[in-house]
């Protein structure tokens, strides 16, 4: 494990907020298609729900390149 908690810290926070912000956006658009029959909507919440997980994966593959040490 690498010894620069404070990046790990940032980078955490970084995430955080990325799949807050990402997830609330993919509510509304679940709301607008499930509650309001909205039929295109589906495809905003599914493409922002995709981006939550790759802010995710963001994070994990940085702690994997933090072990190798570049």
């Amino acid at each position: 494990m690498t010894d620069d908690l404070s990046g790990m810290k940032q980078r955490f926070v970084t995430m955080m907020v990325a799949d807050l912000v990402l997830m609330a956006v993919a509510a509304a658009f679940a709301v607008a298609y499930f509650a309001k029959g909205v039929d295109w909507a589906i495809w905003g919440f599914v493409g922002f729900l995709a981006a939550a997980f790759v802010a995710q994966m963001w994070f994990v593959r940085g702690f994997a390149r933090a072990k190798k040490g570049s």
